[in-house]
């Protein structure tokens, strides 16, 4: 008896659907890169220069249906090659490969249009083959065999193109040229295309792979007597491990035995089992700023980054249950304020991406396993991996939380710019980020980020460095070696090059700054040298500017000038005045420019640390009493309180609320949770500030604030420094719960009280140990 056979080809029409997938512009074109990028790996020629050029239309060109263009110059294809990777659903059984060719083509050409034909000719051919698929036809005709098309040889050598047409009217969004080159630089790695000697450019413009702004690798701090360098590099291998190529799995999931003869116990088949190797390799390090959003790993298969500024290795997975399955958040903890600074890449070539290629599986078992390599087995906090039976963390990343976890206070103990005044410089540090990443030579390697460490770190405090001190003096040594005092000029006995010095007295350099306020202004910025200056004869100007060259000048602070003994104003705001002024007589357009806004374009650039950003003062009280939290919580939770907290009914009700939204359960024992610490975890910012007050012996002596408490002899001392103490405090909870629900008009009124609390949060910021 004979069986009738069923044809099960799909009707063609699957392929139109296909481009419903959710694919962004870019991502269609990445995906159609990554397949020229596998043609050039496999190239035995290591010398060769490959290149990609992409061409994509222009709206109008979208218009007249002209078409995208990929072209490589990679080793081509044969006929039996070709058939094979246009086809829906085809891979190849190299692990080694970017691209999805046949599904993620099918997938990325079918978004865009309706329309694609393919060119491809091998070193051996004297002309070019290609295929030409239309969804509408085929799916009139319902069929999907294609005709081989031949043509008169195009390429040099070899290679392939896609073009693409007939587009659908989506395209004109998803093809956004800036934003698809934008993208396309932060998704290939700088060291695949440098190794492969790869050059891609969209519409003639070089692609330009993101690197990280980052420390060098001598950089380094101290933890507890140890170098912790900025850059920690790793790089392990396992044994090889079976994979099924068509089930995408790994064999030893099913925790059976196999060999190479054996066959995948999913699929049953034998020649879809391969060797594959994992290793991870790769450096994590420091950023040279803080950003609340701009840091993270990027995670690497085969030179595409298929997650970019990942943060999940920053949070402790209890895969042993040993924290009841709870997640521990690592870092950061300490600089809410400011964001993180920790970067890195990590290479892991085994892992399977999704189709779009912008995540895997995380809870893979060989991921899981190959990231403790990168951030150890238990959390990088010691108090907490100490806590849950946990050796102490010496993970590459667990170092690097150990020796930059905290951005305050600015200097070489925590790797932070910051000026000779002891303020931190996040604002300015972004912005020399800025500078890097748009290529200026000046800022490429970390020397501005480590002046500004050394000025931070050896403030100039003596009275001969800051005229707003009311005990300044004229002083009594000369240093020249280290920047010191400048005398006045003397003259050769025949009076040959005589110089009469215009400002004579003693000078002693503070920095060189640049002002620029390019592209705002079409002027060339002010590149100046600040001194402390004592004349030798009375001078009626606070702020002398002498020029050396044109938009070049020496400026000198004159110490002996009233306006420093009888106001609390600084020399920076009256050089911002002067250059303002400067700037105003060049651009002499009064209603558009007026020096008003010219200075305050000024401030808000290099004073921004110092402008009253009602939102950023909220947010660096909050992240000090977070950081305080923590403290008290995973450094002193094994300190029993010397009497249960007693709670009153709000508190209590805050305490239980915020346990249930934590732990998902409801408190049983309050009397037990809260003999120690621990019960903080699940306090308001008030009742944390209070706790703080009435807790003094916990907080200060070196435990978190560098203030004298306990060491305090004099009851009377003792209790005057605690009342000092507590008003700052009292000053934070003003921040989190007034300032906070402040309008412009009360914000405007209370300003001279903003700035007196601000001293307050910066003092205990700056005490922090």
């Amino acid at each position: 008896m004979s069986l009738k056979t069923i044809n099960l080809t799909p009707d063609p029409r699957i392929l139109r659907m296909l481009g419903q997938i959710e694919l962004k512009g870019w991502q269609c074109i990445a995906e159609l890169v990554d397949n020229s990028i596998d043609a050039m790996l496999k190239s035995s020629l290591i010398d060769k220069e490959n290149e990609i050029n992409i061409d994509i239309p222009s709206r109008s060109e979208l218009s007249r249906n002209t078409p995208l263009t990929i072209t490589d110059n990679g080793i081509g294809m044969t006929a039996e090659e070709l058939e094979s990777c246009l086809k829906a659903g085809y891979t190849s059984k190299s692990s080694d490969n970017l691209g999805l060719f046949g599904m993620g083509f099918n997938i990325a050409t079918a978004r865009l249009g309706d329309v694609v034909e393919v060119w491809t000719s091998t070193k051996d051919m004297n002309h070019d083959i290609g295929v030409r698929i239309d969804l509408i036809e085929m799916q009139r005709t319902k069929s999907f065999v294609r005709e081989l098309l031949k043509r008169s040889k195009t390429f040099k050598v070899s290679g392939t193109s896609i073009e693409i047409s007939k587009f659908h009217p989506r395209a004109e969004k998803l093809l956004n040229r800036q934003h698809i080159q934008k993208e396309l630089n932060r998704i290939y790695s700088k060291r695949l295309l440098d190794d492969y000697k790869i050059s891609i450019k969209t519409n003639g413009i070089a692609l330009k792979p993101f690197e990280f702004c980052v420390w060098s690798e001598e950089r380094s701090v101290e933890y507890e007597g140890e170098k912790i360098y900025a850059i920690q590099k790793f790089e392990h291998e396992y044994d090889d491990r079976y994979y099924c190529s068509r089930c995408f799995i790994w064999i030893d999931e099913y925790e059976t035995e196999l060999t190479t003869a054996s066959v995948c116990p999913n699929c049953n088949q034998a020649d879809s089992i391969q060797t594959r190797k994992i290793a991870i390799r790769g450096w994590v390090g420091i950023q040279r700023y803080n950003d609340l959003e701009h840091f993270g790993i990027n995670i690497i298969r085969n030179g595409r980054i298929i997650k970019k500024l990942d943060k999940s290795l920053f949070t402790w997975q209890d895969r042993d249950n040993r924290n009841n399955g709870d997640p521990i958040k690592d870092y950061p903890i300490d600089t809410t304020a400011q964001g993180g600074r920790i970067v890195g890449e990590i290479i892991a070539d085994f892992i399977t991406p999704t189709y779009t290629k912008d995540s895997f599986e995380e809870t893979d078992k060989h991921w899981l396993n190959s990231i403790e390599i990168v951030r150890g087995a238990g959390p990088m906090q010691p108090k907490i991996a100490e806590k849950l039976n946990f050796p102490k963390n010496r993970s590459p990343l667990a170092k690097l939380f150990y020796g930059y976890r905290k951005s305050h206070p600015p200097g070489l103990r925590n790797l932070i710019p910051g000026t000779k005044t002891g303020q931190g410089l996040y604002t300015e540090a972004k912005r020399w980020a800025d500078l890097f990443y748009a290529g200026d030579p000046e800022y490429q390697t970390d020397e501005k980020w480590y002046q500004a460490v050394l000025d931070a770190e050896f403030p100039e405090d003596d009275s001969s460095t800051d005229p707003t001190d009311l005990n300044s003096s004229e002083p009594t040594s000369i240093n020249n070696s280290t920047g010191g005092f400048t005398p006045a000029p003397t003259l050769s006995d025949d009076g040959i090059g005589e110089y009469i010095e215009s400002f004579p007295g003693r000078k002693k350099l503070i920095m060189d700054h640049e002002y620029d306020l390019r592209p705002l202004l079409n002027e060339m910025p002010y590149n100046i040298s600040i001194y402390n200056y004592w004349p030798s004869s009375e001078l009626k100007s606070p702020i002398i500017f002498e020029a050396k060259k044109a938009s070049k000048f020496n400026v000198y602070v004159n110490n002996n000038h009233p306006l420093f003994k009888d106001f609390a104003d600084g020399w920076d705001d009256l050089i911002l005045m002067e250059i303002s002024t400067r700037y105003y007589e060049k651009i002499n357009n009064l209603d558009i420019w007026p020096v008003s806004r010219i200075y305050y374009e000024l401030k808000r650039k290099y004073a921004g640390e110092r402008m009253l950003n009602v939102q950023a003062l909220v947010a660096e009280a909050k992240a000090l009493v977070t950081d305080l939290q923590n403290f008290l919580v995973n450094e002193s939770s094994e300190r029993q309180l010397s009497e249960p907290a007693g709670l009153d009914n709000e508190q209590l009700k805050t305490l239980k609320q915020n346990y249930l939204q934590v732990e998902m359960k409801g408190l049983i024992n309050t009397e037990s949770l809260t003999k120690s610490t621990e019960y903080l975890r699940y306090m308001d910012f008030a009742y944390i500030i209070d706790f703080a007050k009435c807790h003094p012996e916990l907080i200060y002596d070196e435990k978190y604030f560098a203030l004298p408490y306990s060491s305090l002899d004099e009851d009377d001392i003792k209790s005057r420094q605690l009342e000092q103490y507590n008003g700052y405090f009292n000053d934070i909870k003003w921040f989190i719960y007034d300032l906070a629900n402040y309008t412009e008009v009360l914000v405007k009124q209370q300003k001279n009280l903003i700035i007196r609390n601000r001293f307050s949060l910066e003092f205990l910021n700056g005490k922090t140990v």
